[in-house]
């Protein structure tokens, strides 16, 4: 069984090793999943005590009825009907979501592959708003 609090933190320390050693594709990457694995973990927190905090599949039935949105946010937040609430009333979180999730102008599950390192200025902005996002999750996941 996945637990998404304890990923999420793992992968938060890792980015930020990876970002003071300058590895931006590397802290891009994690930083991403570490984004997906806070939303898991709202999602999951939110499960009734009655529920197992597993994904609903056509073989599993856990309790409740969300599947596996897998990398993708959006998949994520139709799963969380207040906190996809919040973030459509806040059209600067809505960009945060995009700019994380779509790094250099591609998926972040896409840029495992790149060879490149991102460029200092968009690596940067991207840290920037990753780190926002996380304030601003980890804010909504206290009060929802």
């Amino acid at each position: 069984m996945e637990d998404y609090q304890a990923a999420f933190l793992e992968r938060y320390y890792d980015t930020e090793i990876l970002h003071k050693s300058e590895r931006k594709i590397a802290a891009i990457h994690f930083g991403c999943i570490t984004i997906e694995c806070l939303l898991k973990a709202i999602i999951f927190a939110t499960l009734p005590n009655s529920a197992t905090k597993e994904w609903k599949t056509d073989n599993n039935n856990p309790g409740h009825t969300f599947t596996n949105p897998g990398h993708s946010y959006i998949k994520a937040l139709k799963q969380h009907n207040k906190l996809r609430y919040r973030i459509e009333k806040n059209p600067q979180v809505r960009e945060w979501l995009d700019k994380v999730e779509n790094p250099i102008g591609q998926n972040f599950i896409d840029i495992r592959y790149c060879a490149i390192e991102a460029d200092n200025i968009n690596y940067e902005s991207w840290f920037t708003t990753y780190t926002k996002l996380i304030r601003w999750l980890q804010k909504q996941a206290t009060i929802l």
